[in-house]
């Protein structure tokens, strides 16, 4: 794929990337916190709060990565290194929508520091995945590819 396409999707990767690692390691294990020191009542809105903030950051960015990505699998059908970046990003749709984002409605309904641990441990395929994919698309560009 072009430069600008692979410089695109990498921009967009990196800052999801940066911004899941920034939830990871400082935002979801606040909430253990929060939901002890502030009850359900306090958790409850910090966490509608944080969900509706997060929707505005991290859905356009979101949005972006699944177009170039499907743009890049358009441009390039027989790339196995675009295969591979796509497969992460629909890896990454589907825990978000499968597991995470019901998680976060369960916490918002009747939050439990056993769940905002299983947030965060639930958290760190996805911080992974786009840490890989922002790493693949790195490599692609140095490359080449």
């Amino acid at each position: 794929m072009e430069f600008p396409w692979l410089l695109a999707q990498l921009a967009v990767t990196a800052a999801l990337a940066g911004l899941c690692w920034t939830v990871q390691l400082a935002v979801y294990p606040l909430f253990v916190r929060v939901h002890a020191g502030a009850g359900e009542a306090g958790f409850r809105g910090y966490h509608a709060a944080y969900t509706r903030g997060m929707g505005f950051v991290a859905a356009p960015l979101m949005l972006a990565e699944l177009g170039l990505a499907v743009a890049w699998l358009s441009a390039e059908p027989a790339s196995s290194v675009a295969w591979l970046g796509g497969g992460l990003v629909a890896a990454i749709w589907g825990l978000t929508f499968a597991y995470l984002v019901p998680l976060h409605h369960r916490l918002q309904r009747a939050p439990s520091a056993a769940d905002a641990r299983r947030l965060t441990a639930g958290n760190w395929p996805r911080t992974l995945a786009w840490t890989a994919r922002a790493g693949l698309l790195g490599w692609s560009l140095a490359l080449g590819v």
